[in-house]
């Protein structure tokens, strides 16, 4: 899949948390898809940018989402991390994703692993989010995706420059 195995994510994370000394560190999920193809990984879609991307992506494929979510639950005994979920646009994705990380939680705690739940948050990046953001009070944080939610408000590619309608 051309994505780091579970002792690599480990292994970077670690040494970021070790680094940060106790501070808040913040790490997406995988964010593959629309500007960020990953050859065996996202699909060719006539429109990338709204299909199968971001915590879809990691949803519609849980093989390869596993790896980082036991990475960040180990990671998370060691600092203070935070995920973050990019191009969440409904609520059920937040609580899907937190599933996937309780099952993985429990995995690991049934292998002998030390592993603790980090808070789970969202990028605002999708309008019905920052339009709605009380549907989304599942995630235990939220962060504005300015790129992308300038992007889809406004319906014009990030590369267009002078022609974007201005507000």
């Amino acid at each position: 899949s051309g994505l780091p195995d579970e002792e690599t994510q480990l292994s970077a994370y670690r040494r970021v948390l070790a680094w940060a000394a106790g501070r808040p560190v913040t790490i997406r999920t995988v964010d593959a898809g629309g500007d960020k193809p990953v050859p065996g990984l996202t699909e060719d879609e006539s429109n990338p940018f709204l299909g199968l991307r971001g915590i879809r992506l990691c949803l519609e494929q849980p093989e390869l989402f596993r790896p980082q979510v036991r990475a960040f639950l180990r990671a998370a005994v060691r600092g203070n991390l935070k995920v973050m979920l990019p191009m969440v646009a409904h609520p059920d994705e937040i609580a899907e994703t937190r599933e996937v990380f309780v099952a993985e939680l429990t995995r690991l705690r049934a292998e002998g692993l030390a592993a603790t739940l980090p808070p789970i948050g969202i990028m605002v990046e999708v309008p019905a989010v920052a339009v709605l953001p009380e549907r989304f009070a599942a995630a235990d944080f939220l962060s504005i995706g300015s790129n992308d939610l300038i992007q889809y408000t406004l319906a014009a590619a990030r590369d267009a420059g002078g022609r974007v309608a201005r507000l």
